[in-house]
């Protein structure tokens, strides 16, 4: 795999970085965490992360089903949300944020 980026998470005091293999548009997101972070399942798995077309109604529909949803929200560039699965571990939902520039 091939390293996208990498840099330091602010929040958390952790790390991310973004792989790709050749051929794909699929990126593996890893993140280390300090100990003294809080969150995390219980087999030691942050969260699965998932880009989709339509944060909102994905998590309409996933948040019926799963206890713990934490609704969109704004991250930089991207509208996110949570839902946990039966395991207790988080999915994340993620579509980009594209503002429409007004004419003048």
């Amino acid at each position: 795999m091939r390293l996208l980026f990498k840099t330091k998470i602010k929040e958390t005091g952790g790390q991310v970085a973004w792989l790709t293999s050749k051929g794909s548009k699929q990126i593996l997101e890893l993140d280390w965490y300090p100990r003294r972070y809080p969150h995390g399942g219980k087999s030691g798995l942050d969260h699965l992360a998932f880009e989709v077309k339509d944060t909102v109604a994905a998590y309409r529909k996933l948040s019926k089903k799963h206890r713990g949803a934490i609704a969109p929200f704004e991250e930089g560039k991207w509208l996110l949300a949570y839902v946990k699965d039966p395991n207790g571990n988080w999915i994340e939902l993620g579509s980009r944020i594209t503002r429409k520039k007004r004419s003048t």
